[in-house]
C-alpha cells in the first residue's frame, strides 16, 4: 500500500488532489496482489443506477484508463450483490451469477477472475474498487479479500476528507 499512502500523505482534501489517489491505490493492487489490474470506480451521484471508471491501472500495459461506464439497467445483478454484499468475489467472472452479466465488458479487457469491494463514506457507498485477473482464473483467497477492504477503507477515509474540505469552504 506504498503509493496510497504516499498519496494520501499529500492529500489535503481537494477535488484535484484526488486522481492521484485514485490511481496510487490501483497500483498497490495491481503491485501487492500480483493482478493484472485495479481500478476505482464511481456511483453515479444521482441516483447510483452507474459507474464510471475514475482510473483503471493495467500492468499489462502499464497504462491508466478513465471513463468506461457500466449501467444497472445492463448488469441488475452485479449492482445487486454490490449493495447485498458490498464486495463480489468471482474466481470464474464469466459464469458468476453477479458477474455473467458483465460478459462484454469482461471479454473486451480479457477479464477471468474478479475481487471488487464497495468504497462508503458516511453509510452511503460512493464508490467500487476493483481486481481483474486477465488471462487465466485466478482463485480469490482470503487475505485478497481483506487486502481490498482495507483499500477501500482507506480510499473512505479519504472521501471523508474530500467532504469534510468542500465544507469548509
Amino acid at each position: 500500500m506504498r503509493h496510497l499512502r504516499s498519496a494520501l500523505a499529500a492529500f489535503r482534501g481537494r477535488a484535484e488532489d484526488l486522481p492521484p489517489v485514485f490511481e496510487a491505490a490501483c497500483r498497490d493492487i495491481v503491485e501487492d496482489l500480483g493482478v493484472s489490474s485495479g481500478s476505482v470506480w464511481f456511483f453515479d451521484e444521482g441516483d447510483g443506477q452507474a459507474i464510471e471508471c475514475a482510473a483503471l491501472y493495467d500492468a499489462r500495459d502499464a497504462r491508466v484508463l478513465r471513463g468506461t461506464k457500466l449501467r444497472e439497467a445492463d448488469s441488475a445483478p452485479y449492482f445487486e450483490a454490490l449493495r447485498r454484499e458490498k464486495r463480489v468475489v468471482a474466481d470464474d467472472a464469466m459464469t458468476h451469477p453477479a458477474t455473467a452479466c458483465l460478459k462484454n465488458y469482461l471479454l473486451q479487457r480479457d477479464v477471468r477472475s474478479l475481487l471488487d469491494h464497495v468504497v462508503s463514506t458516511g453509510g452511503r457507498a460512493v464508490a467500487v474498487l476493483c481486481c481483474e485477473q486477465g488471462g487465466r482464473k485466478r482463485l480469490w483467497s482470503d487475505p485478497d479479500a481483506a487486502y481490498l477492504e482495507q483499500m477501500a477503507i482507506m480510499l473512505g477515509v479519504a472521501f471523508d476528507l474530500h467532504i469534510e474540505s468542500r465544507r469548509r469552504g
